[in-house]
């Protein structure tokens, strides 16, 4: 997944131990239902907030 990312121009991610459930019912959701959003919106999440941890860096 994380070479998708990077492959797209996007930040690399790390799952939260604590997001593991959500991580996990969002594959299931896609094998089970063939709906991508649960895992989309769960990696756009961490996308937004590793970028917006290189934006504080940058501005400081």
């Amino acid at each position: 997944m994380n070479l998708d990312l990077i492959r797209c121009g996007y930040p690399p991610v790390n799952v939260k131990f604590t997001d593991r459930r959500k991580y996990y019912d969002a594959f299931d959701a896609y094998y089970r239902d063939s709906d991508a959003w649960a895992m989309a919106d769960l990696i756009a999440g961490y996308v937004n907030e590793r970028l917006d941890d290189y934006l504080k860096i940058l501005s400081e």
